[in-house]
């Protein structure tokens, strides 16, 4: 309905608001009254949407003549919504959908508080508003379910509920300034999103974003028209588990696209929306996408619920989606080819010391794995390369193979020797990027583009792919190997 309700707006012809109206008054009279089998007409994320426009077509169909038969209806629908809302199961403050129940409820409570029987639903709703963005949010500000785009979401949606007064908790206000304050470093030098978790391709910087809490995000939205530039060139969440190096931070719109940029992240809060990506991380470095990362895209039609690939961490039955969420279409490393496994008990934030020493920074993660660990640092000096030292252990004994995976930008062109080992060069060949490993492990790839397994691969924009060159480094039958991969810069002059 949102369309005809803004022509209404937009135009003041009453057809698009009776277009609205009808329909309203339709299913009001279909299901206020009565129970159904269809369980999405009561569904939690239907609930609070719906809930939005009932306010929004009693306040509208009010000003405007709405036939009293017609208004009889849409309370009828008020009333039974009310019900809904009074039940438990209707509020879940561990996913998103939490959100959109408490923002539903405070607003049709708000708008009818005149109403006795609807003089508590909004003081319930900001209740719940509260509860969510605690829940939601974590103190340094990071969204709980590792994608930067339900964080962009979330963070918004709250931000308009602060603007329309239904948030003033200081408290709660202060962690959504923090979380704007993340959001800028999760753009990327090309102006998009760093592609983690459930993230498709979101552009940052095209003006169809409202301004953030945050200057500095701010600044990076507007190609620096607004806000003030970040001082610092490390960002460090240690309750999310995010780290981030923005070198140098852009003075201008100018200065944006040649920053080196690194995005790591070193957590498992909860199975929603997270990839077995566990100390996964995303480099961007003179001018290009480096290494890069599966992608989301989309989710489709889900797994029938006596799946076994339901017992590895899979919902949706489309190969591609498992391919996106598993290990390997990932930076990060692997115990005898297995994903993570995102069934075990939620660690929380993993990351270690994060920290800038000279020209360098150096990045530290932790995660168990149950029966094995895996600690990795990540040394970043902008513009000349990158180190990555993975040191996996055994915790029972027991001997594993491990392999750690690279996804290298299909942009790159592939210009290895027997001699120099593994190379790439951007399409105008100014300079070759050189990966070298040490003795003790085996390289298997590069692998582009396969299909059988699915390796190689990445999703830009949602039911989208592209190919990538797919990197394995293993070591065989061990309980303990460090492995260090160099990727280095060199001028082709």
């Amino acid at each position: 309905m949102d369309r005809p309700i803004q022509e209404f707006i937009r135009t003041g012809e009453k057809i698009y608001l009776q277009w609205c109206l009808d329909r309203a008054v339709s299913w009001s009279e279909r299901y206020s009254g009565q129970e159904t089998d269809n369980a999405i007409v009561w569904y939690n994320m239907a609930l609070g949407q719906r809930a939005l426009r009932l306010a929004g077509l009693i306040y509208l169909g009010a000003k405007n003549g709405i036939a009293i038969q017609e208004l009889r209806s849409l309370l009828s629908a008020v009333d039974r919504h009310r019900l809904e809302f009074a039940l438990e199961s209707s509020f879940n403050p561990r996913t998103n959908h939490g959100y959109f129940v408490a923002i539903g409820q405070t607003v049709l409570g708000a708008a009818l508080e005149a109403v006795p029987e609807l003089s508590g639903l909004a003081e319930e709703g900001r209740r719940r508003l509260a509860v969510m963005i605690r829940t939601q949010f974590l103190p340094d500000g990071g969204h709980s379910e590792h994608s930067p785009e339900y964080h962009r979401m979330l963070m918004q949606s709250f931000q308009i509920a602060v603007d329309n007064g239904l948030i003033e908790d200081s408290e709660l206000t202060g962690r959504l300034r923090k979380a704007a304050d993340l959001l800028g470093w999760m753009i990327q030098p090309n102006g998009s999103l760093v592609p983690l978790g459930d993230t498709p391709y979101v552009k940052m910087i095209d003006g169809s974003h409202p301004l953030t809490l945050s200057p500095e995000t701010n600044f990076l939205m507007s190609g620096g028209s607004f806000g003030q530039a970040c001082p610092t060139e490390l960002g460090v969440f240690p309750d999310s588990g995010y780290a981030f190096v923005r070198s140098p931070q852009p003075r201008g719109e100018a200065g944006q696209s040649t920053s080196s940029y690194l995005a790591f992240t070193a957590a498992f809060h909860g199975r929603a929306h997270k990839h077995a990506d566990d100390l996964n991380f995303v480099w961007y470095d003179r001018g290009q996408e480096i290494l890069v990362e599966g992608g989301r895209y989309g989710y489709g039609a889900q797994l029938p619920v006596d799946s076994p690939l339901r017992a590895d961490g899979f919902y949706y039955a489309d190969p591609f989606r498992r391919f996106v969420e598993s290990t390997m279409a990932h930076n990060t490393v692997t115990a005898n080819g297995r994903n993570h496994d995102r069934r075990r008990t939620p660690a929380g934030s993993g990351l270690g010391l994060c920290e800038q020493v000279g020209d360098v920074f150096v990045l530290n993660g932790r995660m168990d794995h149950g029966g094995w660990t895996h600690r990795r640092t990540v040394e970043l000096k902008p513009g000349i390369g990158l180190t990555v030292t993975d040191d996996v252990q055994s915790t029972d004994a027991v001997k594993r193979d491990y392999q750690v995976w690279f996804n290298l930008s299909g942009a790159l062109k592939l210009s290895s020797s027997p001699s120099a080992g593994l190379s790439w060069s951007p399409a105008g060949g100014e300079w070759h990027l050189t990966l070298r490993t040490e003795p003790g492990t085996s390289v298997h790839g590069p692998v582009r583009e396969s299909d059988n397994p699915l390796r190689g691969w990445r999703s830009v924009e949602d039911g989208t792919r592209e190919g990538v060159w797919s990197i394995c480094l293993e070591a065989r039958k061990t309980r303990h190997h460090v492995f260090r991969s160099r990727f280095t810069f060199d001028n082709d002059n």
